[in-house]
């Protein structure tokens, strides 16, 4: 029988012996070897309270202890499910949820009061792809931009690479509408028409100021409106003599701007001007001396606005009764601003002189008018 008063001073072995009962043999004592014991059925199925050497697959059970220490851990260190040790440092749930958002799903406005947001890019859109959506992409891009979520319908880009900033859109977006500040180039580019008061203009207008507070207008240039009329009188002219006299055209051709208006005795004297600038006034009059008792000299000459104008004036001498001759000539004459007009002044030193009309002067030969006149705009 084995000694129960004295122990191993060795480590224990498989073959030594350990007293015990056996509950099958009316608990009798008896003696058991160590390998004996550990080769009863569900021996295995435990672990020894120390000195374990094979991992334990406790499966959906549960294992509960007032503390778990691993050989090696510091008071900093926390157990992570795959076993290992973890010093790092995390935020607490309770402080990040009163302080930060969440990467995706934030169901609450952010107020950075007097900070900023810092990334290396940035994009935020809504979940609604009519929305509007902001790009930023600093670095080798390096623009902004402002469009729909998507980007497929284009707002605003700043270009900061090229100096370019666009209005509408840019590349082949959409139908290529946009306003382009180039700065690199020194221009402003407009990509389709201009839609000003409710108008885009016809061809050949400008976009006119109309003053403070007004819209602008299109407005079609005076250098592109034809500006010209002809005109003709069927009336003999005659005088008193040693009167002033002024043209009459009491007829017209064709005419563009330019017409005839009524003097204050209510003749058609009048050229008058739809436009400033320079006008080219040429004329024809079929002069006639109708009596004897000397030579009869006619004077012709321009008036502008009532007044006679300076070193215009010419002298034809008709001598014998019946002569007849032409006075054919032109003046230059700047209009700079309206309204404004001209009349053709002529004056005989007797009453033998007329303008003189001839409704048939031979057969088949036209009339002659007493006066023919055209008009027309040089600059």
């Amino acid at each position: 029988m084995a000694k129960i008063s004295t122990y191993a001073t060795t480590a224990p072995a498989l073959g030594d012996m350990l007293i015990g009962t056996d509950v099958n043999d009316m608990n009798s004592t008896k003696n058991f070897t160590i390998g004996s014991l550990l080769s009863l059925p569900g021996s295995t199925a435990y672990v020894p309270y120390t000195g374990a050497l094979f991992n334990v697959d406790l499966g959906a059970n549960d294992i509960t202890a007032f503390a778990f220490i691993v050989p090696g851990g510091l008071g900093t260190d926390f157990l992570k499910a795959d076993g290992s040790l973890d010093n790092t440092v995390y935020l607490p749930v309770s402080t990040a949820a009163t302080t930060y958002v969440p990467y995706t799903g934030a169901t609450g406005n952010v107020n950075l009061g007097i900070h900023r947001l810092t990334a290396t890019s940035l994009r935020i859109t809504t979940d609604d792809a009519e929305m509007i959506g902001i790009s930023c992409f600093p670095g080798a891009q390096d623009f902004f931009q402002i469009g729909n979520n998507g980007f497929t319908i284009s707002g605003f880009l700043v270009d900061f690479v090229n100096n370019r900033y666009f209005l509408g859109d840019w590349g082949s977006a959409v139908n290529g509408t946009y306003i382009k500040v180039d700065d690199a180039n020194s221009r402003v580019e407009i990509s389709k028409a201009i839609y000003v008061n409710a108008s885009t203009g016809t061809a050949g207008q400008i976009l006119t100021s109309q003053g403070a507070a007004l819209p602008a207008t299109w407005v079609t240039p005076a250098y592109l409106v034809p500006t010209y009329g002809s005109f003709y009188d069927v009336v003999t002219q005659t005088t008193t003599g040693s009167t002033l006299e002024v043209m009459n055209f009491g007829s017209n051709d064709i005419v563009s701007g330019i017409t005839i208006a009524n003097d204050a005795f209510g003749n058609p004297t009048k050229i008058t001007f739809s436009a400033s600038g320079v006008y080219n006034i040429q004329f024809s009059a079929q002069l006639k001396k109708t009596g004897g008792g000397g030579a009869t000299i006619f004077y012709i000459y321009l008036i502008k606005d009532g007044t006679a104008v300076p070193n215009s004036a010419t002298a034809v001498t008709l001598e014998n009764n019946g002569d007849l001759t032409v006075a054919a000539w032109n003046w230059f004459i700047y209009i700079p601003s309206l309204p404004s007009n001209c009349q053709i002044g002529w004056y005989t030193n007797n009453a033998n002189g007329e303008l003189h009309y001839d409704a048939s002067p031979v057969v088949g030969i036209p009339a002659i008018p007493s006066v023919i006149l055209t008009v027309n705009k040089i600059s």
